[in-house]
């Protein structure tokens, strides 16, 4: 039998993950706009392996069909994500949050929202300042109301900027939630400065969907007194996904660890 959302199918390889080790530390890994869990493969049996417990939701709308996501708004994907958290910290006392692209955006609404529920924050490639930026704007604010679906084009065409990872995510981009996320992204800039969470900010050089003047933002707008960035070199954006995710995944390691250490 096919796994369901409700009464709609799952994409496969779209699934939820939950793998319990009974670890007092949790990892909680929100996916990108469009994408879903299975960008969190890799990373996921990586911090198995070092004995977390590893939850990665599906956040509303996604994993389904673009019909479905142009269902939702901002509000359904923040009730996903608190959702999302309250269920870990059943299981767990410590709460790290990883999030990848606009997961990221959703991991500092979390900490926004419930301030001293997380232990730390990493923020992967959080878009603020998208590349192209006025251009998209002009698309989606002008002729793009005349659409309802926008097509998502090659991984080289600099103005595809929502995830790149092409295994498991959506082929088209509903007009109205391409709009909700833009309205999203931009409410994560005011609510960072109450954000007092440990951070580690990991973002490419290069990103060829995020301008890497996003991390300079949300480093400066930041509350925590803990805030650290750690660029990579290289045309990257789902970091998960990259041929340095091992690279990515070690500093996240040791994020956690010298947090958990401190205790």
């Amino acid at each position: 039998m096919e796994a369901q959302v409700g009464s709609v199918p799952y994409m496969k390889g779209g699934e939820p993950l939950f793998i319990n080790m009974e670890s007092d530390v949790g990892v909680l890994q929100l996916h990108g706009f469009t994408s879903t869990p299975h960008q969190f493969r890799e990373c996921s049996q990586y911090f198995v392996k070092r004995g977390y417990t590893v939850y990665t939701p599906l956040i509303a709308g996604h994993g389904t069909s673009p019909r479905e996501l142009a269902k939702t708004t901002a509000n359904d994907w923040m009730r996903s994500t608190n959702e999302a958290l309250q269920f870990l910290r059943r299981y767990v006392k410590h709460v790290f949050v990883i999030g990848n692209s606009f997961g990221g955006n959703l991991a500092f609404w979390l900490a926004h929202k419930y301030p001293g529920a997380l232990t730390g924050v990493v923020s992967l490639g959080t878009p603020i300042v998208l590349r192209w930026q006025r251009i998209i704007y002009f698309r989606v604010y002008t002729y793009g109301w005349l659409k309802e679906y926008y097509r998502k084009l090659g991984r080289d065409y600099k103005v595809d900027y929502i995830d790149l990872s092409d295994e498991v995510s959506y082929p088209v981009i509903p007009v109205s939630s391409l709009r909700e996320f833009l309205r999203f992204i931009r409410a994560t800039v005011p609510a960072l400065k109450t954000v007092r969470v440990p951070t580690l900010m990991i973002q490419a050089d290069r990103d060829p969907v995020v301008h890497p003047k996003s991390v300079q933002i949300i480093h400066e707008h930041l509350g925590s007194d803990y805030k650290k960035v750690y660029w990579l070199n290289g045309r990257y954006h789902t970091l998960p996904d990259i041929d340095r995710r091992e690279e990515v995944f070690h500093k996240v390691d040791k994020f956690i660890e010298e947090l958990m250490t401190n205790l």
